[in-house]
């Protein structure tokens, strides 16, 4: 029953919060990610590259009538509890090869290139000149006239890990200490919002139950400590006792995310 309602949980929260403006990976593209960084941890050489979205664009100094300055990736915790950490970029690949794609269309030609990327305190930042081409200026102009802001980085992950929560040990997404930078794309959008509130109003879990499924260790874990405090109470703990330390083991698996 507790599983059950976790799960419930989980799916309410990632509904919830999939109505913010730039929110991130839908359900679907979570499985993929998810799935790629499970091929890199296996070694497979053909391994798809990660991606993540960023929504912000900002104004350089040294920014012309056909170059933009994009913020293309930052060190908060996104919406899944990821964080890529910002000092941990390697960009030597994406220098010899600075492309700025479309929309991760690999088989287009580029809209553009990064005349310059730097690192931050908490970001990378990118100056991107465009293509004198039609396509490419059309896409300039949508960002000139805020029409669009995001941009995505595909990257490879060299080093990372879980993020766990303190006092339950939850999941709580992926920290990506060292990656590899090898493009940058301009995205329309972050996400397939509309996929997502339908797979999720049609009771449609077969997109999540990978994720889901990579933590019923987890799930397992929070079950056997609720059930070593309610037997902590039969054999004569005190009830306030108890009852807050389960209180307080909810209130955080409630604030985690899995």
């Amino acid at each position: 029953m507790l599983v059950e309602l976790l799960v419930e949980d989980w799916m309410s929260l990632d509904v919830k919060e999939s109505s913010r403006e730039g929110s991130g990976q839908s359900l679907w593209e979570r499985e993929h990610f998810l799935e790629s960084l499970d091929a890199y941890k296996r070694g497979l050489s053909d391994a798809p590259l990660l991606r993540k979205w960023a929504g912000k664009e900002v104004k350089g100094d040294g920014d012309s009538a056909k170059e933009m300055t994009f913020v293309i990736s930052t060190d908060e915790v996104d919406r899944h509890g990821d964080v890529i950490v910002a000092d941990g970029w390697r960009l030597e690949s994406y220098q010899r090869n600075p492309v700025f794609l479309w929309a991760h269309d690999y088989m287009r030609p580029v809209i553009g290139k990064a005349v310059v990327v730097w690192q931050e305190l908490h970001g990378l930042l990118a100056r991107m000149e465009f293509a004198p081409t039609e396509f490419a200026q059309e896409v300039a102009s949508l960002y000139r006239g805020n029409y669009q802001r995001g941009v995505s980085v595909g990257f490879k992950p060299i080093q990372y890990e879980e993020r766990r929560h303190d006092k339950t040990g939850a999941f709580q997404g992926i920290r990506f200490l060292e990656q590899e930078l090898l493009e940058v794309s301009a995205v329309p959008v972050p996400a397939n919002r509309s996929a997502l509130r339908r797979s999720v109003d049609e009771a449609h879990l077969d997109a999540a139950l990978p994720e889901l499924e990579a933590r019923i260790d987890d799930l397992n874990k929070l079950v056997g400590e609720l059930s070593e405090m309610l037997s902590g109470l039969r054999v004569g703990r005190s009830q306030a006792e108890g009852a807050g330390e389960i209180a307080e083991m909810l209130s955080a698996l409630r604030g985690a995310r899995w």
